[in-house]
Protein backbone atom coordinates (compact mmCIF):
# COMPACT_ATOMS: atom_id res chain seq x y z
CA UNK A 1 0.00 0.00 0.00
CA UNK A 2 1.47 3.02 -1.21
CA UNK A 3 0.47 5.10 2.25
CA UNK A 4 2.90 7.95 1.26
CA UNK A 5 0.54 8.83 -1.50
CA UNK A 6 -1.95 9.59 -0.11
CA UNK A 7 -0.13 11.99 2.49
CA UNK A 8 1.68 13.43 0.13
CA UNK A 9 -0.83 14.32 -2.19
CA UNK A 10 -2.92 16.41 0.41
CA UNK A 11 -5.42 17.81 -2.02
CA UNK A 12 -8.09 15.41 -3.93
CA UNK A 13 -9.84 16.04 -6.54
CA UNK A 14 -12.42 18.85 -6.51
CA UNK A 15 -11.73 19.10 -2.71
CA UNK A 16 -10.79 22.15 -1.11
CA UNK A 17 -7.46 22.67 0.62
CA UNK A 18 -5.21 25.12 2.04
CA UNK A 19 -5.49 28.10 0.45
CA UNK A 20 -7.50 27.20 -2.54
CA UNK A 21 -11.35 27.61 -3.20
CA UNK A 22 -13.53 25.25 -4.17
CA UNK A 23 -14.05 24.09 -7.76
CA UNK A 24 -17.51 25.03 -7.52
CA UNK A 25 -16.56 28.66 -6.49
CA UNK A 26 -14.63 28.94 -9.78
CA UNK A 27 -17.11 27.51 -11.80
CA UNK A 28 -17.01 23.83 -12.04
CA UNK A 29 -20.50 23.26 -12.37
CA UNK A 30 -21.25 24.48 -16.10
CA UNK A 31 -22.12 27.84 -15.43
CA UNK A 32 -19.28 30.07 -16.69
CA UNK A 33 -18.58 29.20 -20.63
CA UNK A 34 -19.33 26.79 -22.61
CA UNK A 35 -17.01 23.84 -23.16
CA UNK A 36 -15.25 22.20 -26.00
CA UNK A 37 -15.64 24.65 -28.88
CA UNK A 38 -11.96 24.16 -30.50
CA UNK A 39 -11.43 22.70 -33.84
CA UNK A 40 -9.81 19.50 -33.85
CA UNK A 41 -6.73 19.23 -36.16
CA UNK A 42 -3.96 16.69 -36.98
CA UNK A 43 -4.46 12.73 -36.16
CA UNK A 44 -7.18 11.79 -34.42
CA UNK A 45 -6.42 8.71 -31.98
CA UNK A 46 -9.51 7.68 -30.38
CA UNK A 47 -10.04 4.71 -27.44
CA UNK A 48 -13.76 3.23 -28.64
CA UNK A 49 -12.41 3.65 -32.64
CA UNK A 50 -9.51 1.23 -32.18
CA UNK A 51 -11.12 -0.76 -29.35
CA UNK A 52 -15.17 -0.70 -29.52
CA UNK A 53 -17.95 0.31 -27.13
CA UNK A 54 -19.09 3.85 -26.79
CA UNK A 55 -18.35 6.62 -24.15
CA UNK A 56 -19.63 7.48 -21.65
CA UNK A 57 -20.57 10.78 -19.62
CA UNK A 58 -22.00 10.47 -16.02
CA UNK A 59 -23.16 13.55 -14.96
CA UNK A 60 -23.80 15.86 -11.97
CA UNK A 61 -27.29 17.45 -11.54
CA UNK A 62 -28.61 20.68 -10.11
CA UNK A 63 -31.24 18.76 -8.18
CA UNK A 64 -29.02 15.83 -6.57
CA UNK A 65 -27.16 17.40 -3.22
CA UNK A 66 -25.07 13.99 -2.35
CA UNK A 67 -22.87 14.57 -5.80
CA UNK A 68 -21.27 18.07 -5.82
CA UNK A 69 -17.73 17.12 -5.34
CA UNK A 70 -18.08 13.61 -6.31
CA UNK A 71 -16.35 13.97 -10.18
CA UNK A 72 -13.71 11.74 -9.38
CA UNK A 73 -16.64 8.74 -8.97
CA UNK A 74 -18.27 9.93 -11.80
CA UNK A 75 -15.03 9.94 -14.19
CA UNK A 76 -14.48 6.24 -12.06
CA UNK A 77 -17.69 5.38 -13.44
CA UNK A 78 -17.15 6.52 -16.99
CA UNK A 79 -14.20 3.97 -16.97
CA UNK A 80 -16.28 1.01 -15.57
CA UNK A 81 -18.87 1.28 -17.99
CA UNK A 82 -16.38 1.20 -20.75
CA UNK A 83 -14.09 -1.47 -19.42
CA UNK A 84 -16.93 -3.62 -18.40
CA UNK A 85 -16.35 -4.26 -14.76
CA UNK A 86 -19.47 -1.83 -14.37
CA UNK A 87 -22.10 -4.32 -15.15
CA UNK A 88 -22.80 -5.96 -12.74
CA UNK A 89 -26.06 -6.80 -9.63
CA UNK A 90 -28.40 -4.73 -11.71
CA UNK A 91 -25.90 -1.87 -12.72
CA UNK A 92 -25.77 -0.80 -16.32
CA UNK A 93 -24.27 2.06 -17.83
CA UNK A 94 -22.24 5.15 -16.19
CA UNK A 95 -25.41 6.55 -14.84
CA UNK A 96 -26.39 3.70 -12.68
CA UNK A 97 -22.70 3.19 -11.68
CA UNK A 98 -22.52 6.49 -10.67
CA UNK A 99 -25.66 6.37 -8.17
CA UNK A 100 -24.28 3.10 -6.57
CA UNK A 101 -21.21 5.55 -5.83
CA UNK A 102 -23.36 8.15 -4.56
CA UNK A 103 -25.20 5.85 -2.61
CA UNK A 104 -22.48 4.64 -0.64
CA UNK A 105 -19.93 7.38 -0.13
CA UNK A 106 -20.31 10.77 1.10
CA UNK A 107 -19.85 13.68 -0.38
CA UNK A 108 -16.28 15.15 -0.53
CA UNK A 109 -13.18 14.72 -2.62
CA UNK A 110 -11.19 11.33 -3.74
CA UNK A 111 -9.92 9.65 -6.63
CA UNK A 112 -11.36 7.13 -9.42
CA UNK A 113 -8.49 5.01 -8.00
CA UNK A 114 -10.29 4.66 -4.29
CA UNK A 115 -13.26 4.54 -6.01
CA UNK A 116 -12.10 1.55 -8.02
CA UNK A 117 -10.42 -0.12 -5.40
CA UNK A 118 -13.75 -0.24 -3.81
CA UNK A 119 -15.73 -1.57 -6.42
CA UNK A 120 -13.57 -4.16 -6.47
CA UNK A 121 -13.22 -5.31 -2.96
CA UNK A 122 -15.19 -3.24 -1.08
CA UNK A 123 -12.47 -1.58 1.00
CA UNK A 124 -11.33 2.69 0.91
CA UNK A 125 -7.43 3.25 1.21
CA UNK A 126 -8.39 7.00 2.31
CA UNK A 127 -10.84 5.50 4.66
CA UNK A 128 -10.84 7.62 7.87
CA UNK A 129 -8.35 10.09 5.81
CA UNK A 130 -9.57 13.56 6.96
CA UNK A 131 -11.37 15.76 4.44
CA UNK A 132 -11.07 12.63 1.63
CA UNK A 133 -14.94 11.26 0.33
CA UNK A 134 -15.55 7.88 2.48
CA UNK A 135 -17.35 4.74 2.34
CA UNK A 136 -20.80 5.38 4.68
CA UNK A 137 -22.75 2.47 3.40
CA UNK A 138 -21.13 -0.45 3.14
CA UNK A 139 -21.10 -2.04 -0.63
CA UNK A 140 -18.56 -2.51 -3.52
CA UNK A 141 -16.55 -5.31 -3.43
CA UNK A 142 -18.21 -6.84 -6.49
CA UNK A 143 -14.61 -8.41 -8.10
CA UNK A 144 -12.77 -9.56 -4.77
CA UNK A 145 -10.84 -12.42 -6.71
CA UNK A 146 -9.59 -9.95 -8.54
CA UNK A 147 -5.75 -8.25 -8.23
CA UNK A 148 -6.91 -5.03 -8.84
CA UNK A 149 -3.38 -3.42 -7.55
CA UNK A 150 -1.67 -6.08 -9.44
CA UNK A 151 -3.22 -6.74 -12.55
CA UNK A 152 -5.60 -3.79 -13.39
CA UNK A 153 -4.73 -0.34 -12.32
CA UNK A 154 -1.84 1.82 -13.77
CA UNK A 155 -1.38 5.74 -13.05
CA UNK A 156 1.64 8.00 -13.42
CA UNK A 157 2.41 8.25 -9.96
CA UNK A 158 6.02 8.41 -8.95
CA UNK A 159 8.05 8.62 -5.57
CA UNK A 160 8.19 12.70 -5.99
CA UNK A 161 4.09 13.04 -7.20
CA UNK A 162 2.64 13.21 -10.39
CA UNK A 163 4.56 13.28 -13.57
CA UNK A 164 2.68 16.02 -15.31
CA UNK A 165 5.42 16.33 -16.91
CA UNK A 166 4.93 13.21 -19.10
CA UNK A 167 1.12 13.31 -18.29
CA UNK A 168 0.28 13.27 -22.01
CA UNK A 169 2.69 10.27 -22.81
CA UNK A 170 0.79 8.10 -20.00
CA UNK A 171 -2.54 9.41 -21.47
CA UNK A 172 -1.06 7.78 -24.97
CA UNK A 173 0.46 4.66 -23.85
CA UNK A 174 -3.20 3.82 -21.48
CA UNK A 175 -5.62 4.51 -24.32
CA UNK A 176 -3.42 2.93 -26.89
CA UNK A 177 -3.06 -0.05 -24.23
CA UNK A 178 -7.00 -0.29 -24.32
CA UNK A 179 -7.26 0.92 -20.59
CA UNK A 180 -10.22 3.13 -19.57
CA UNK A 181 -8.41 6.18 -18.45
CA UNK A 182 -8.75 9.41 -16.25
CA UNK A 183 -7.29 13.01 -15.27
CA UNK A 184 -7.05 14.83 -12.51
CA UNK A 185 -6.26 18.37 -13.62
CA UNK A 186 -5.47 21.20 -11.81
CA UNK A 187 -4.71 24.92 -11.36
CA UNK A 188 -3.83 26.95 -8.42
CA UNK A 189 -7.28 27.46 -7.68
CA UNK A 190 -9.16 23.95 -8.78
CA UNK A 191 -8.51 20.60 -8.99
CA UNK A 192 -10.93 18.43 -10.92
CA UNK A 193 -11.44 15.07 -12.48
CA UNK A 194 -12.66 14.29 -16.08
CA UNK A 195 -12.45 11.24 -18.39
CA UNK A 196 -10.30 11.03 -21.28
CA UNK A 197 -11.32 9.28 -24.33
CA UNK A 198 -9.29 9.99 -27.20
CA UNK A 199 -6.04 12.70 -28.38
CA UNK A 200 -4.92 14.73 -31.67
CA UNK A 201 -1.49 14.58 -32.45
CA UNK A 202 0.93 16.07 -35.01
CA UNK A 203 0.70 13.42 -37.91
CA UNK A 204 4.56 13.60 -38.82
CA UNK A 205 5.47 13.93 -34.92
CA UNK A 206 3.26 11.62 -32.76
CA UNK A 207 4.64 13.22 -29.35
CA UNK A 208 3.34 16.40 -30.59
CA UNK A 209 -0.02 16.37 -29.17
CA UNK A 210 -2.35 19.39 -30.34
CA UNK A 211 -6.03 18.40 -28.13
CA UNK A 212 -7.39 15.59 -26.07
CA UNK A 213 -11.25 14.38 -25.86
CA UNK A 214 -13.00 14.71 -22.71
CA UNK A 215 -15.92 13.68 -20.99
CA UNK A 216 -16.90 16.18 -18.20
CA UNK A 217 -19.27 15.77 -15.23
CA UNK A 218 -19.82 19.24 -14.49
CA UNK A 219 -20.28 20.90 -17.72
CA UNK A 220 -24.14 20.25 -17.78
CA UNK A 221 -25.00 20.81 -14.15
CA UNK A 222 -27.16 23.18 -14.48
CA UNK A 223 -29.19 21.20 -16.97
CA UNK A 224 -32.49 19.66 -15.49
CA UNK A 225 -31.79 16.53 -18.24
CA UNK A 226 -27.97 16.84 -19.01
CA UNK A 227 -26.83 15.68 -21.85
CA UNK A 228 -23.78 12.80 -22.85
CA UNK A 229 -21.51 15.16 -24.61
CA UNK A 230 -18.13 14.44 -25.74
CA UNK A 231 -15.95 17.68 -25.85
CA UNK A 232 -12.28 18.40 -27.39
CA UNK A 233 -9.99 21.06 -25.72
CA UNK A 234 -6.43 22.40 -27.47
CA UNK A 235 -3.51 22.02 -25.11
CA UNK A 236 -0.32 23.71 -24.83
CA UNK A 237 3.18 22.43 -23.20
CA UNK A 238 4.91 24.69 -21.13
CA UNK A 239 6.78 24.86 -17.60
CA UNK A 240 6.53 20.90 -17.83
CA UNK A 241 2.84 20.46 -18.13
CA UNK A 242 0.50 20.29 -20.45
CA UNK A 243 -2.26 22.97 -20.03
CA UNK A 244 -5.68 22.27 -21.65
CA UNK A 245 -6.61 25.86 -23.68
CA UNK A 246 -10.09 27.42 -22.99
CA UNK A 247 -11.71 24.99 -20.52
CA UNK A 248 -14.57 26.92 -18.58
CA UNK A 249 -12.41 30.54 -19.91
CA UNK A 250 -8.89 29.20 -18.51
CA UNK A 251 -5.68 28.03 -19.73
CA UNK A 252 -4.04 27.77 -16.52
CA UNK A 253 -5.58 23.74 -15.84
CA UNK A 254 -3.15 21.30 -16.52
CA UNK A 255 -2.91 17.37 -16.47
CA UNK A 256 -1.35 16.15 -13.44
CA UNK A 257 -2.70 12.50 -12.74
CA UNK A 258 -3.49 9.49 -15.00
CA UNK A 259 -5.23 6.79 -13.77
CA UNK A 260 -6.45 4.10 -15.89
CA UNK A 261 -8.07 0.58 -15.50
CA UNK A 262 -7.92 -2.68 -17.53
CA UNK A 263 -10.92 -3.56 -19.12
CA UNK A 264 -12.78 -7.27 -18.12
CA UNK A 265 -10.59 -9.95 -19.97
CA UNK A 266 -12.99 -11.02 -23.24
CA UNK A 267 -14.83 -7.73 -23.10
CA UNK A 268 -14.20 -6.47 -26.05
CA UNK A 269 -11.96 -8.76 -28.80
CA UNK A 270 -8.90 -6.45 -29.53
CA UNK A 271 -7.19 -6.21 -25.74
CA UNK A 272 -3.44 -5.94 -26.34
CA UNK A 273 -1.31 -8.34 -24.53
CA UNK A 274 -0.12 -6.49 -20.69
CA UNK A 275 3.04 -6.34 -22.15
CA UNK A 276 1.95 -3.37 -24.65
CA UNK A 277 2.43 -1.23 -21.67
CA UNK A 278 5.86 -2.04 -20.92
CA UNK A 279 7.40 0.89 -21.49
CA UNK A 280 5.92 2.77 -18.42
CA UNK A 281 6.33 -0.74 -16.12
CA UNK A 282 9.86 -0.96 -16.87
CA UNK A 283 10.10 2.88 -16.50
CA UNK A 284 11.35 4.25 -19.67
CA UNK A 285 9.45 7.20 -19.28
CA UNK A 286 11.86 9.46 -20.89
CA UNK A 287 10.20 8.22 -24.29
CA UNK A 288 6.59 9.35 -22.96
CA UNK A 289 7.75 12.97 -22.21
CA UNK A 290 6.16 14.88 -24.76
CA UNK A 291 8.17 18.24 -24.83
CA UNK A 292 6.23 19.89 -27.66
CA UNK A 293 3.88 22.83 -28.15
CA UNK A 294 6.23 25.59 -26.67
Amino acid sequence: MRTNYYVILIVSIILTAAGMVSAEQVGFDGALAPLGGAVATGTRYMLTDNYGGSWFDAEKTQANTEDDLMCWAAAASNVLAWTGWGDVSGLSGADSTFGCFQDHWTDEGSLPEFGWQWFFDGTNAAQGYSGWSQVDVAGGGFWPQENFYGDLFHDNWTGSGWDADGAMGYVDSFLRAGYGTTMAVYSDTIAHAITAWGFNYNPLDSSDYYGIWITDSDDDKYDATPEDELKYFELSYHDSKWFLQDYYGYDDIYIGGVQSLAPLEGYYSTIPEPATISLVSMGVIGLLKRRKRQ
